[in-house]
């Protein structure tokens, strides 16, 4: 190999470095322990995070503006990584590999449908924490959300302290949008050519375009244009990803309700806006990650824009999930595309769906193993006052993938 191919093989492996960097290698601050309150100690802690847990340029500079809402940044970190696991628990693909933050796996970090649910659960994620931060009266920054404009529709009233999930929208579009938008970009870039040399599409070496306009599947001159233009494309599809997030908790705010009056009575009704468990947005999301989108930049105009892959997709909007690359089929361990195999996961014999022995193994079968369950049982209430138990023991077979 040439000295100069060496070069561009090392250059190549740096630009897919920083590729990895900007991606959401911020919930590992899920393992952090910092004392993020601690007098003095911010910047050294935000430098600290940037350094060893992946923040951003952007994050940092907000980590140390907003230095109390970062352990509610950690704890949506956790939340992210324990709600995607219990969503996906029964599927081939279980969330495993975020918990490699901040070292993703490819699956992770090359556009695929499991990587829009992660970079849309986790900006959901932190709408949600700092939404219900600002309602507990945790953070400085912000208080209840407003009472909604809407009338009562019913015999109550609005009051109470509702999450403001408003204010967390605005602080999570500024933290998790940081690390994409300088990748992403809708207008191409032209060099110093005249503009009747770009229309005619003329070279420099006398060489004309192929008519009929660029090829978007053509490969283009120069690999650093190819990784360019895959990275602003990865980069709009993340940023939409984000917002479908953004969208998810804002559409799951609830009613809930307080009765006030005489003996218990109901005469008076005060009412708020909140927002269910992570949990039921993160299923909300895990169906629109089923119906995902996959589309491909093309040129529209002066600029680029994403369209589905396939006219037979039909048009996606602000609340669907996007992709750019098909998934593996997570079956066998292959760390080319992130997929660490099904060997040795669970199944279920009596069940038809994705927990299936038939789906979880993929046709390699699987084994039966009996193990020893010790649980406490006939359970007595004695006055006063404690419970008394016995110990049971029973076995239980369970299936293993092959």
């Amino acid at each position: 190999m040439s000295r100069k191919m060496q070069l561009l093989v090392v250059l190549l492996l740096i630009v897919c470095w920083l590729d990895q960097a900007d991606t959401i290698r911020w919930l590992a601050l899920k393992k952090t322990s910092f004392k993020w309150n601690a007098t003095g100690a911010a910047s050294a802690m935000c430098r600290k995070a940037r350094l060893q847990y992946g923040l951003a340029r952007r994050q940092t500079k907000l980590c140390r503006t907003s230095t109390q809402t970062m352990p509610h940044i950690a704890k949506a970190a956790a939340q992210t990584v324990t709600t995607c696991q219990s969503v996906f628990a029964d599927r081939r693909w279980n969330c495993s590999s975020v918990e490699m933050a901040p070292s993703f796996t490819p699956d992770i970090t090359t556009g695929t449908r499991e990587q829009a649910y992660v970079y849309a659960l986790s900006s959901a994620a932190v709408v949600y924490t700092i939404a219900r931060a600002c309602a507990a009266g945790t953070l400085f920054h912000c208080a209840c959300a407003s009472p909604p404009r809407d009338p009562p529709n019913g015999n109550f009233k609005w009051g109470g302290c509702g999450d403001n999930v408003r204010w967390g929208s605005q602080f999570g579009k500024q933290f998790t949008d940081s690390a994409e938008k300088r990748g992403a970009r809708t207008e191409p870039r032209y060099n110093s050519r005249s503009t009747t040399e770009r229309e005619s599409g003329r070279h420099r070496g006398g060489r004309r375009k192929r008519k009929g306009g660029e090829d978007d599947m053509k490969p283009p001159l120069s690999p650093f244009f190819t990784k360019n233009r895959f990275r602003s494309a990865l980069a709009a599809v993340n940023l939409h990803n984000n917002r479908a997030g953004r969208r998810a908790v804002e559409s799951s705010l609830v009613t809930q309700c307080k009765c006030h009056g005489v003996s218990g009575s109901c005469n008076i009704k005060t009412c708020w806006r909140a927002l269910p468990t992570l949990s039921e947005i993160g299923e909300r999301l895990k169906r629109k990650f089923t119906v995902a989108t996959e589309v491909i930049s093309r040129r529209v105009g002066a600029g680029r824009k994403l369209l589905p892959a396939s006219s037979a997709m039909g048009l996606y909007n602000e609340d669907d999930l996007i992709y750019v690359t098909k998934s593996p089929d997570y079956c066998l361990r292959d760390a080319r595309v992130g997929s660490l195999g099904t060997r040795g996961r669970s199944c279920n014999t009596s069940s038809h769906g994705y927990d299936s022995c038939e789906d979880m193994c993929c046709g390699r079968g699987y084994s039966t193993i009996s193990v020893e369950k010790v649980e406490r049982c006939q359970c007595k209430y004695h006055w006063c006052c404690y419970v008394q138990c016995k110990i049971c023991r029973r076995w239980v077979d369970t299936q293993e993938c092959n």
